[in-house]
């Protein structure tokens, strides 16, 4: 009973979502429920600037999509997630619900819930961070900024409501950034990963000004 986090419900077949750069070559990350069969997808760099990007590949079933633009672009550095401890704090950072909050990057706060994801997939978190439709496919960052997942389903809480007469509320799923390395692994100039210190501070004003730049909106439609 989870529904995407990330695409705004489509008009004339049109997604709105999030992605992040893992490399300087303008290869950037996002989910593939954001994309599949809207073969028209846009970047946007910039009020100013939007750029075309080609799918290079994808991944189904880890809802994984690998997308290229023709720029020298700022990136996010990767950590396994394989350490990872439930309790850890993390942000998001993305573009949800862009027709009524605009197209402002917005970030949020929670902890990592469990290790483990929807009916105990070990490929996924559970984290609480909030996330709404247009969430989808923007990183799970923890300390240091380092990614340790992407954002990929929220419990569909109206769903839930209605089969068991309680509202669960901030109950989201991001896939493991072990899953994503693995994905990428045969993908040309991705920087190495870095160690990930999970006992350490987040700072989340810190992480907003170093990060934001890296991580755009998507916009793809079958036109």
């Amino acid at each position: 009973m989870s529904v995407p986090a990330g695409s705004d419900e489509p008009t004339n077949k049109q997604q709105v979502a999030t992605g992040f750069f893992v490399s300087d070559a303008g290869f950037l990350v996002t989910a593939y429920h954001a994309i599949e069969g809207l073969p028209n997808i846009r970047v946007i760099m910039s009020p100013r600037q939007v750029l075309t990007a080609r799918t290079v590949k994808f991944d189904k079933e880890a809802d994984l999509a690998l997308l290229k633009v023709e720029a020298i672009t700022p990136f996010l550095y990767l950590s396994h997630s394989n350490a990872v401890p439930a309790g850890m704090d993390v942000i998001t950072m993305g573009y949800p619900q862009v027709n009524v909050l605009g197209i402002t990057i917005k970030i949020t706060r929670g902890i990592v819930n469990s290790g483990r994801g929807m009916r105990d997939d070990p490929n996924s978190f559970q984290f609480s961070a909030e996330v709404q439709k247009g969430n989808s496919g923007g990183p799970l960052v923890g300390p240091g900024g380092m990614v340790v997942g992407v954002v990929r389903s929220k419990l569909d809480a109206i769903k839930m409501s209605e089969a068991t007469s309680d509202l669960p509320q901030n109950v989201n799923f991001a896939t493991k950034s072990s899953v994503l390395i693995k994905f990428l692994a045969d993908t040309p100039g991705i920087p190495s990963t870095r160690r990930l210190n999970p006992r350490a501070q987040i700072d989340p004003v810190q992480l907003y000004d170093e990060l934001r730049t890296a991580i755009v909106p998507i916009v793809s439609d079958d036109k």
